[in-house]
């Protein structure tokens, strides 16, 4: 029987595309209410649910890992409602965290895909999002659509989101696809994902996918904290990703510019079109899209230096030391 051919960063692209599109379609829309008397809200979550929880941050909320709240066991100050973000219910950090902010008095509220969970248990107020039913090899199903339940809590409408982000991604995806095309061929020792807080939730989704994905140190940066710092990297081969907004163009060319004297690659990914910037919350949507390019662009760059995500099975994936033990 002849090999199953290899799949290219292209194929990838194109396969969890439609596979993303058909799902998107077929899903029920997110139309979570918001929550009365939100008051200074706290989002936590951990991993693609803390990612999730930064589109608050758009809205004047603050998000926080869940484990800073649990294992430092100190609820955040001025804070009049924790609310927890968990797709199963079950991330450990998140329960406990509602629960301590249960026990001391503050106004708790769920978002989660799962009814029957600790999570939703331990709320006052739960706030459903559907799950898409789709395959991925390196997820995102689940953050698009926590994240869009915080947004929902935040007071904005995401009734039409699945709809539009559904056409949006073949758009998506050929900006993915250019950028890939034009890494180096092997994989850097390390990377780095620039932003402006306009898009701190889809820049901290690129960390944790290339870090799922390709196996390697990724961390997020500031611009403006970059500039200061990380021209003085090397001599080790190193990416710098820099996701560009509405703002700064210019400063992220200037220091483009910098970084590339000193020998790094600069990859500079325009977001401002990944979605219509005229529709309604047009800023959630964006970040949504550029959440949703990271996953491809990270699957693709692993798929170019030969690096299987996850570590070709070598880590361990029921992540029993994250969920909530008995």
């Amino acid at each position: 029987m002849p090999a199953a051919p290899r799949s290219t960063p292209a194929s990838a692209s194109a396969s969890a595309c439609a596979a993303l599109r058909a799902a998107l379609l077929d899903a029920p829309p997110v139309t979570v209410n918001s929550v009365p008397d939100l008051g200074r809200a706290v989002f936590v979550g951990s991993g693609d649910s803390l990612a999730s929880g930064l589109i608050a941050t758009e809205f004047g909320h603050r998000a926080l890992s869940a484990g800073d709240v649990t294992w430092s066991q100190t609820l955040p100050a001025a804070c009049d409602t924790l609310v927890g973000i968990s797709h199963s219910g079950t991330s450990g950090a998140t329960v406990r965290a509602l629960r301590m902010a249960r026990d001391a008095g503050l106004k708790t509220v769920a978002i989660t895909s799962q009814a029957s969970s600790p999570l939703a248990d331990t709320a006052d107020e739960v706030r459903l999002v559907p799950t898409l039913r789709v395959e991925e090899e390196v997820p995102c199903a689940g953050h698009v659509m926590l994240a869009q339940g915080v947004a929902a809590v935040c007071g904005v409408d995401t009734t039409p989101f699945n709809q539009a982000l559904a056409q949006s991604l073949d758009g998506v995806r050929a900006t993915v696809d250019a950028h890939v095309r034009d890494l180096p061929g092997s994989a850097p020792a390390a990377v780095s994902v620039l932003s402006l807080p306009e898009l701190c939730s889809g820049a901290d989704f690129w960390v944790l996918k290339l870090i799922e994905a390709c196996g390697l140190a990724v961390r997020t940066v500031p611009l403006e904290e970059s500039g200061h710092v990380d021209y003085f990297i090397g001599p080790q081969a190193h990416l710098t990703l820099q996701l560009m907004g509405p703002h700064g163009r210019s400063r992220f060319d200037r220091l483009a510019e910098a970084l590339r004297t000193t020998g790094q690659t600069v990859c500079q990914v325009d977001t401002r079109h990944l979605t219509d910037p005229s529709a309604p919350d047009a800023a959630v949507l964006r970040d949504l899209a550029t959440a949703v390019a990271g996953t491809w662009f990270a699957h693709g760059a692993a798929l170019r230096w030969g690096r299987p995500p996850f570590r070709g099975g070598a880590v361990n994936m029921d992540a029993r030391h994250i969920k909530l033990d008995s």
